[in-house]
């Protein structure tokens, strides 16, 4: 809540004013800028929560719609999350009263067996167990957070369903599944707790998401066929244990769950009682999500000064002209560039290291003159090169390598807004880690982009294979398979061109694979080229010199859909991005698809 209004959110930043309006209209009267965070609930007559009633409040108004509020992050400037728990209940407790659907979340202490066992007898679902001297972590599993359920329940992606049988219709159950780091492990299935609508609607949301390839990593056997779909859709279960083999016993749909992203659901496991910070950093660690991200943005920030020294890796850098502005309308300076470096350094450092860099230098900001340049020289002694044969000129060129964050401060003060490394590593740079299909918008809507992408992605899965997506960090999209340095550049770019040319004739009004863009007008180029020997193209999480500091920033496939707006990554808001979904392009760096077998696939496969 600030001045330009009230914002509702949901964990994965989907908007939910439209949903909840009456919400908004009772938090608009809240004279304080402030970031609240808590619980949307409907309730009925005796006051208990119903999932199935929250989930239809927006069609039906049925119910009493209520929002919990269990903690003040920010208010009226003040940045509350290091500030404990109880600290922050107490400043929420003066601001929070008499509005109409918001009722603070209030607490008790000490007497927390007394209180389950009372939810118990209630048929509640659970408690949340807080130490009241904690600080916010967003983003992050914490023992200072605990979930004690009164009924076992499993949030899970549903990568299936079999087909009705008797005077069922639409479907017989869901094929269930949860994520362990990159792959679907399948837990079992659930065909009960439905009713018709429930049963019509989620039909509904499966039919897009159809494809011939099972999402699991084994096949489940089903007692009935089965028609696989892309696993992006959650809902939620309760059921009475889980067997020796990992699978569900007697699972019962509760619900779907809009506001949580596929990739991100996991065995949900009870915490065990922790006695000591040892082990609850213990459990921190074993809790940690796969793609979970640890960033450096608690290190001290730069100074005001135009120059500063810094050591970094045990090395001191000069940096200069730091109050130089890069972005003109947004006033961003080359100090704003290099501490959004420094703060995803663990991030980004694995998609840059070993890897020859093609500098990009904007010495001036984005508006000024730029030149690029690939062979350096008087770098410091502890910048690592490569010296590598021109393709075109009878010469070696001494490529920069960044290996560690103090190569990445040093080429962002050179002014390197982008980073745009290879595609092979020092060791096989004739084999690239994976393959890039570029898709460029020139003068098309963004909408074609999106279509475009889909279909590179459906084609790619007909073949068995899985893309990752990104944004470019201007108007176009990558998507990028892991090839796992198993194939040459030129069979890198010959199966890209293949699935170029099967992506053009399913859109062929809308796409091109001509590079000539006076010959493709209104048409997404398919960029195939991008896999050569050499080229590059922007790193994921790199900066752009672009308007608004936009960032190539990887995307969930359930985000490239109508509405993604490319613009709303910048180095103001990945960091926040990172520590609530994680780093989603580690598998880009993993095993590999076998290009033979899905060529076989995809000549004896038929298409969508």
């Amino acid at each position: 809540m600030d001045s330009r209004g009230v914002r509702l959110y949901s964990r994965n930043q989907l908007s939910l004013e439209e949903r909840f309006k009456p919400l908004v209209n009772a938090l608009q009267s809240l004279a304080h800028e402030a970031v609240l965070d808590g619980e949307v609930a409907v309730v009925d007559e005796a006051g208990k929560a119903h999932f199935q009633l929250l989930q239809n409040y927006q069609k039906t108004g049925a119910g009493q719609l209520v929002y919990y509020v269990f903690d003040l992050l920010y208010l009226d400037g003040h940045d509350l999350r290091g500030l404990l728990l109880v600290c922050r209940k107490a400043l929420l407790q003066q601001i929070i009263s008499n509005l109409p659907h918001v009722v603070m979340s209030d607490h008790i202490e000490q007497h927390g067996v007394a209180f389950f066992n009372l939810v118990s007898q209630k048929g509640l679902e659970g408690i949340i167990a807080k130490d009241g001297s904690s600080a916010s972590r967003e983003g992050q599993r914490s023992s200072s957070w605990l979930k004690v359920k009164t009924h076992r329940r499993q949030e899970a992606v549903i990568g299936g369903f079999t087909q009705p049988r008797g005077g069922r219709k639409n479907f017989g159950a869901l094929l269930l599944g949860v994520y362990e780091g990159d792959e679907l492990i399948y837990i079992g299935h659930t065909g009960s707790g439905f009713n018709e609508r429930d049963l019509a609607e989620i039909r509904s949301k499966l039919e897009p998401l159809i494809q011939k390839v099972c999402p699991f990593k084994k096949r489940p056997v089903a007692n009935a066929p089965v028609r696989w779909v892309r696993p992006e859709l959650v809902c939620e279960v309760t059921f009475s244990e889980w067997t020796a083999d990992g699978v569900l016993r007697h699972p019962v749909f509760v619900g779907m769950r809009e506001d949580k992203a596929a990739l991100l659901v996991q065995h949900e496991k009870p915490s065990p009682p922790t006695n000591s910070l040892k082990d609850s950093q213990e459990l921190n660690e074993k809790e940690a999500s796969p793609r979970q991200v640890t960033l450096r943005g608690s290190r001290k920030a730069l100074g005001h000064k135009d120059q500063e020294d810094i050591s970094v890796d045990g090395h001191v850098l000069k940096l200069t002209n730091l109050n130089k502005v890069y972005w003109p309308r947004e006033k961003y300076t080359k100090r704003d560039l290099i501490s959004y470096y420094r703060e995803i350094a663990p991030v980004i450092l694995p998609y840059l290291k070993d890897r020859p860099q093609s500098l990009h230098r904007h010495p001036d900001g984005i508006e000024k003159e730029s030149f690029y340049q690939k062979n350096v020289d008087h770098q410091p002694a502890w910048v690592k090169t490569i010296k590598i044969p021109s393709d075109s000129e009878q010469k070696e060129i001494n490529f920069l390598i960044c290996q560690d964050e103090a190569t990445l401060v040093y080429l962002a003060n050179l002014g390197c807004i982008e980073l745009n490394p290879w595609s092979s590593r020092l060791g096989m740079l004739e084999r690239p880690d994976y393959l890039v299909i570029d898709l460029d918008p020139e003068d098309t809507p963004f909408e074609q982009v999106i279509e475009a992408a889909i279909a590179v992605r459906k084609t790619l899965e007909r073949g068995g294979a899985e893309g990752l997506c990104k944004t470019s960090g201007k108007r176009g999209l990558h998507i990028y398979v892991p090839l796992g340095a198993r194939y040459t550049y030129d069979q890198a770019k010959q199966f890209a061109e293949i699935i170029a040319r099967l992506v053009h004739r399913k859109l062929p009004r809308s796409t091109s694979i001509v590079r000539n863009p006076a010959k493709r007008p209104k048409k997404v180029y398919l960029d195939f080229l991008q896999n050569r020997h050499g080229q590059t193209l922007a790193a994921p999480y790199s900066v752009r010199p672009s308007p608004g500091a936009t960032v190539s920033t990887p995307l969930m496939w359930q985000e490239v859909k109508k509405g993604l707006d490319p613009g709303k990554f910048t180095i103001r808001t990945l960091a926040k991005r990172l520590e609530r979904i994680g780093d989603l392009w580690r598998p880009v760096l993993g095993s590999g698809i076998d290009i033979s077998e899905c060529l076989d696939r995809l000549q004896h496969g038929s298409e969508d």
